[in-house]
């Protein structure tokens, strides 16, 4: 079994089991010693990505991705383990399985994407149920209804009525969070670079109004 783990068809996965390890070991050293790995990995990220949970999944860019990742919903250390274990697991199982019916191992370009993409869905869908059991830090959550009255600026494709597009606006502590927007009057259309005035959340997102400088 070690021989199998260590392989070198497994180097991929055998280190990203690895990078787990050590993040676990580096956490538990930072709490004896009152500091947070998983803190830490937050702070360093700037940006938030917002997803309305009934905002229209059909509309591309960076804001459904990552929604669909998860990565919005949990902190960042959680995600990084959940997506590691997941890919290397995915990939032992790949090369498992090729061993028993080939009696030999994938080859790392089969066996990496594979495991990649299998990674990926295994980490949004247990992402998703982890985050709907894990207590919310609100104290240091920036409340999305809070986003009313701001301005923001369409930064992925055009916002029509009933078809949202994906636009960025900072907080009050400078942190940058992406939205969906559509305007609020049907024959208005907001190209990308516009700006716009957040009035309140519809059913696919923020409606908004043109804002004139």
């Amino acid at each position: 079994m070690i021989d199998f783990l260590l392989a070198e068809a497994n180097n991929a996965f055998s280190i990203s089991i690895g990078i787990v390890v050590a993040l676990g070991l580096i956490e538990g050293i930072g709490l004896l010693i009152g500091l947070s790995m998983m803190a830490l990995l937050d702070n360093l990220s700037p940006i938030d990505i917002d997803l309305d949970a009934d905002a229209d999944l059909s509309v591309g860019g960076l804001t459904q991705i990552v929604g669909w990742l998860c990565l919005n919903k949990l902190p960042l250390m959680i995600w990084l383990v959940l997506f590691l274990t997941a890919f290397a697991v995915s990939g032992y199982t790949v090369n498992f399985v090729a061993l028993t019916v080939t009696s030999a191992l994938s080859p790392a370009f089969i066996s990496i994407p594979v495991a990649l993409a299998a990674g990926l869905v295994i980490t949004s869908k247990t992402g998703s149920g982890l985050a709907r059991i894990m207590p919310k830090n609100e104290s240091s959550a920036v409340s999305t209804d809070s986003f009313a009255g701001r301005i923001a600026t369409v930064t992925t494709g055009t916002a029509r009525s009933g078809s949202p597009a994906e636009a960025a606006l900072e907080d009050d502590f400078h942190q940058k969070h992406y939205v969906l927007v559509e305007p609020m009057e049907q024959e208005e259309v907001f190209p990308a670079g516009q700006k716009v005035l957040l009035i309140e959340k519809g059913s696919n997102g923020w409606l908004a109004v043109r804002h004139y400088q």
